[in-house]
């Protein structure tokens, strides 16, 4: 800092500044100040104020919009817009995948998956949970275990079509256990995991019991109504999974490792496929089994005419009487639905329908995008699979709806459920059992080792167990031709 010589500050003239509060300009600004004050006061007010009020009328919008949504919904709870030929298919996430066998699932073949809020016009409480022996008589309209009242009676005679590569295995996992814990009866095969696919059944391929006395048949065969409705209850239900008909060829691809026998190169052997058909028509005869590339899903259904297109009145007439004998037709692609609509025909509990995915597996392309093309070249090759998924896909949603709103609420309970049962199954972690609290749709239950150990049984183990336990109802003629029938028991051919 610069100071001037003390003799120069000396010749300055001093200078006096007045105080603020006595000088004229101090007086003004004061008052300006004071006024800017009390303003500023004023504005802090009101915005308080206008905060208050904006607030509350927030509230009551948000709880109208609650309402509405939560109360009278947004539309059906199926999604929209089915396409089968949409591009760039797309197969769906992780999460997904755990529920599918040999394949993961792919709504986009499907509907949109953007679902809305299912009406619900019933506002009151929901009545409360009656004892075990009142329970089993409040079910649903039209034999569908469901809130509210009608009467319903738990189903135990049942046929399950087990398709191959459509989550099958899984499926028929759920209905082993269910037929194991009730103690009822199976048609067992005498040999091979199978009742004789691809033949049609017939007694050569399964264990007879005293009286046809069955309950249950869910191993693979082709379905044949006159010849499984000769051994099976008149009152039996018929059950089957389908799954999209691209899905099923990826899977068969992966299964029967048809990229190398047709010696295909490329990244996604199926896609590549597809695109070159008329290449492979020569070597696609070489194949033991084509019926796994065309109308794979029909032919377990009993279609016959594999190699011939089928006309318009072919497939309506088939689709109409699949239609005609089955109770429920359920999709992979929409599991969790079909198994809660699958616990309401058959008047079961949750706790039966409770499941882990089985036989899965991976491969490179599982996930590879289809473009509508070559859908539409696989659909050429396979028009009675697409005109079956697509139809029963349909019904499957229409059922759903038929349902009322606390069909999502129960879909929404059981995902939970199955998740913490697949948790504590898993974590080996048993010492003390997992309880179930009661709800609107189920009373209360507990899972334990014992039925950890069953969820996870494989069909094998079933099969040794239910063999041994059904060996008192075998008949006598079955000791008696036991070893004439295994000489001339021929093993089934793959479907490769």
């Amino acid at each position: 800092m610069i100071q001037l010589p003390q003799a120069v500050r000396a010749k300055l003239p001093a200078i006096t500044l007045p105080r603020l509060s006595t000088h004229p300009l101090g007086t003004m600004r004061r008052s300006r100040l004071r006024i800017m004050l009390i303003a500023l006061l004023w504005l802090v007010f009101l915005s308080a104020i206008n905060w208050v009020i904006t607030s509350q009328v927030m509230k009551r919008s948000q709880g109208s919009s609650t309402h509405i949504v939560q109360g009278q919904g947004a539309g059906p709870l199926a999604p929209k817009n089915l396409d089968p030929n949409q591009q760039n298919l797309h197969l769906q996430d992780d999460k997904i995948q755990d529920q599918v066998e040999n394949e993961e699932l792919d709504d986009e073949f499907l509907k949109s998956q953007e679902e809305e809020d299912v009406e619900d016009d019933n506002q009151e409480e929901p009545e409360k949970f009656m004892a075990d022996d009142e329970q089993s008589d409040q079910r649903g309209q039209n034999g569908l275990a469901m809130e509210g009242g009608g009467d319903c009676e738990r189903k135990n005679n049942f046929v399950f079509i087990k398709v191959h590569k459509a989550g099958s295995t899984t499926t028929m996992g759920i209905f082993l256990r269910y037929g194991y814990e009730h103690n009822l009866t199976f048609v067992l095969p005498r040999k091979t995991p199978s009742l004789g696919w691809p033949a049609q059944l017939n007694e050569d391929f399964y264990i007879p019991l005293k009286n046809n006395a069955f309950n249950i048949l869910t191993h693979h065969t082709v379905y044949n109504r006159d010849l499984i409705g000769n051994i099976m209850p008149k009152d039996s239900s018929y059950l089957a999974i389908l799954r999209h008909p691209i899905n099923i060829l990826k899977s068969v691809f992966n299964w029967c490792s048809l990229g190398d026998r047709l010696s295909i190169k490329a990244d996604n052997p199926v896609a590549y496929f597809l695109e070159h058909l008329d290449n492979y028509a020569k070597q696609l005869e070489k194949v033991d089994s084509p019926v796994s590339l065309r109308n794979f899903m029909s032919f377990e259904f009993g279609y016959k005419s594999l190699h011939a297109p089928p006309s318009e009145d072919e497939m309506e007439t088939f689709v109409e009487a699949i239609e005609k004998e089955f109770n429920l037709v359920m999709i992979l692609e929409h599991f969790d639905e079909s198994l809660v609509l699958l616990r309401r025909v058959m008047c079961w509990d949750m706790k039966d329908i409770l499941y882990l995915t089985k036989n899965a597996e991976s491969y490179d392309y599982r996930r590879a995008q289809i473009s509508s093309e070559e859908v539409r070249m696989h659909r050429q090759m396979s028009k009675m699979d697409y005109a079956l998924f697509e139809h029963f896909n349909a019904t499957l949603w229409a059922k759903i709806e038929q349902q009322g709103s606390n069909f999502r609420d129960e879909l929404e309970h059981f995902k939970t459920v199955n998740g913490q049962v697949k948790k504590y199954c898993e974590s080996r972690d048993h010492n003390e059992p997992l309880k179930i609290s009661t709800t609107k749709w189920y009373s209360a239950f507990s899972v334990d080792k014992e039925f950890c150990k069953n969820l996870i049984k494989p069909q094998k183990a079933y099969d040794k167990e239910l063999k041994a336990r059904q060996e008192p109802l075998y008949t006598d003629n079955y000791w008696d031709t036991k070893d004439e029938v295994a000489a001339r028991w021929a093993k089934p051919k793959l479907p490769c």
